[in-house]
């Protein structure tokens, strides 16, 4: 029914009308919460802890984090929170025991997935729980994630301060298109991408529409080709882009259809780009 249709009905139930939003406030950039933070109102410190879509468990390729979590509320007169993006804050550590602190952190293997210490890359993407505790989910996406980004790193972009999201439907409840690039589940094993949404959230991402508006590219990409499908369009921002221009601003700047355009003449994302959907199977 739209957001106008909407308004018009709470209104009703408010017996008032709605100030329209300003569309030009900018919220700022997102912020992550990781690491140290000292706390302004009480000169205490806090310590935000990634923690890998969401997930916070023992024996895991990320630690012994459930157990740490319980250590560090046992021992430490800290308060424990949960962040928008899935992560743990601890709040209120005093001065003298933030040395102790990380200590620990160490002690139960916090920092690092299979004995790698974490990325940019990973440490801003993320996942919703998708399979196998979502009833709604086509596919993959918090096991889908850390495999992902996997195998960036192994393709040598693990340092990009860039984020991916992943949804496994059309609800997309981790806000793929807030990411630089989003990845919807449209069936098993199959993703669809949005791009042009910007690493600071500031900006929206969208489906690869054609030219003419009627069909839609990379509705459903498998699996196992996602990871090449980004490297492509990060070669691609790498050779082209403006000094200490991002990627999502680099896909801002060209516009969708260069960015078609590209794939379809890249040989590693041409056959990919071969069919087209039809647009009303755009997931918004």
């Amino acid at each position: 029914m739209g957001i106008a249709w909407y308004r018009a009905e709470v209104e009703k139930i408010l017996g008032t009308t709605l100030e329209l939003p300003d569309l030009n406030l900018d919220p700022g950039p997102r912020h992550m919460h990781h690491g140290w933070i000292k706390q302004p109102n009480n000169g205490l410190w806090a310590y935000g802890m990634y923690i890998e879509n969401g997930r916070i468990i023992d024996n895991s390729p990320n630690g012994k984090l459930q157990s740490l979590c319980k250590h560090l509320m046992n021992t430490y007169p800290v308060e424990f929170l949960i962040t928008p993006n899935q992560d743990a804050l601890f709040i209120n550590i005093p001065e003298d025991k933030k040395s102790a602190f990380e200590a620990d952190l160490k002690k139960f293997g916090y920092g690092q997935r299979n004995g790698k210490a974490y990325s940019t890359l990973r440490l801003l993407s993320g996942a919703c729980v998708g399979r196998n505790t979502c009833r709604l989910t086509y596919t993959d996406s918090e096991k889908f994630e850390p495999e992902l980004i996997d195998q960036l790193e192994a393709l040598g972009w693990g340092n990009l301060k860039e984020s991916i999201g992943i949804t496994g439907c059309e609800r997309q409840c981790f806000r793929p298109a807030t990411k630089t690039f989003g990845l919807i589940g449209s069936g098993l094993n199959r993703y669809q991408l949005k791009l042009m949404g910007s690493e600071d959230a500031r900006h929206q991402g969208l489906p690869m529409l054609s030219e003419d508006g009627n069909g839609i590219y990379l509705r459903s990409i498998p699996r196992e080709r996602v990871a090449q499908v980004i490297d492509v369009l990060l070669k691609n921002w790498k050779a082209n882009a403006q000094p200490n221009e991002s990627v999502g601003y680099f896909h801002r700047r060209i516009g969708m259809q260069a960015i078609i355009s590209h794939l379809k003449e890249n040989p590693v994302t041409a056959d990919l780009m071969q069919k087209t959907f039809p647009a009303d199977c755009i997931v918004d």
